[in-house]
């Protein structure tokens, strides 16, 4: 009976077809959620492509935003380790903190460099963000 209700309702999908498309399903979502959180972490923005219609200044400021974010981790890292193993990992922090300054130097002659207000806005939250990380870590 149940075989005969089958061939009513027109389903000829075998059970491992079915699998094999959730499986597919389920990659496809993973491979689109990493490609998000990947460009989150370089750009500062939730998007599938990262930089589409952005203008040199903005695909510049987006670099050094992720630098910076990259130096922060690294930081952090730092203080983690040394917590844990007791390791002497100054150089390391010290480091990250040279890039943070690096980061901000190259923020602030971009800002001179360029004229749209857009841009000097997102420029000037992201030297906000820097100030107040150099003060946390002070």
């Amino acid at each position: 009976m149940r075989k005969n209700q089958l061939m009513a309702s027109g389903s000829t999908a075998h059970p491992k077809e079915g699998a094999l498309v959730k499986n597919l399903i389920t990659i496809v979502v993973v491979v689109v959620v990493a490609l998000v959180a990947y460009n989150y972490f370089q750009t500062g923005e939730f998007s599938l492509m990262p930089g589409g219609g952005m203008s040199d200044e903005e695909k510049q400021l987006n670099s050094l935003k992720g630098e910076f974010r990259s130096a922060t981790q690294t930081y952090r890292q730092a203080g983690r380790s040394a917590g844990v193993s007791g390791m002497d990992t100054t150089s390391d922090a010290a480091a990250a903190l040279q890039t943070v300054d690096g980061v901000e130097r190259d923020i602030k002659a971009l800002r001179k460099r360029t004229d749209d207000p857009e841009v000097k806005a997102k420029i000037d939250d992201v030297l906000a963000e820097i100030k107040k990380y150099k003060e946390d870590v002070s």
